[in-house]
């Protein structure tokens, strides 16, 4: 997965980008001033399928969005809005570099789905857990773990 923020993003922000980012194996990359076509280009670039953006409010991440960065490019809902406790804002985790095992709660497939994760290959693996209250990043002594407050949907599945 391509890890990206929205623009303008606070220091809170990219460290939780990057924090994410060392759990899943995955690539991340502030965005500058890129556009949202110009990351999705470089996402491809890079051999990418799924994109994640970190976005924020009033200085604090809150929002993780996806993008399907497949030929008929596309946002991914729902998007998800959580709240972070500040020990995974302000120190960097160390790269894990391993596969990634995704678990979820019954009724939350939905949300694991927007991982887009394969199946893995060993048994010496990064750890994703979704619940319908929090997503729980581990590796051995390594955590990361945030709330999820909400879900937003898509104005045209709200509307349905």
């Amino acid at each position: 997965m391509y890890i990206t923020t929205s623009r303008k993003p606070s220091n809170s922000t990219k460290i939780l980008a990057s924090n994410i980012s060392s759990f899943l194996n995955s690539k991340y990359e502030p965005r500058g001033k890129k556009s949202i076509e110009e990351v999705i280009d470089r996402a491809r670039k890079l051999g990418f399928r799924r994109i994640m953006v970190v976005s924020e409010q009033k200085g604090n991440p809150n929002k993780l969005a996806f993008i399907d960065a497949g030929k008929n490019s596309r946002w991914i809902f729902p998007f998800i809005i959580v709240s972070v406790p500040t020990e995974y804002i302000t120190k960097r985790i160390r790269q894990v570099r391993k596969e990634v095992e995704l678990s979820a709660d019954k009724g939350c497939e939905r949300i694991a789905r927007l991982f887009d994760i394969p199946s893995s290959q060993t048994d010496d693996v990064s750890k994703i857990h979704i619940s319908k209250s929090k997503i729980e990043f581990s590796y051995k002594e390594a955590r990361l773990s945030f709330n999820i407050k909400d879900l937003l949907e898509s104005r045209a599945e709200e509307e349905q």
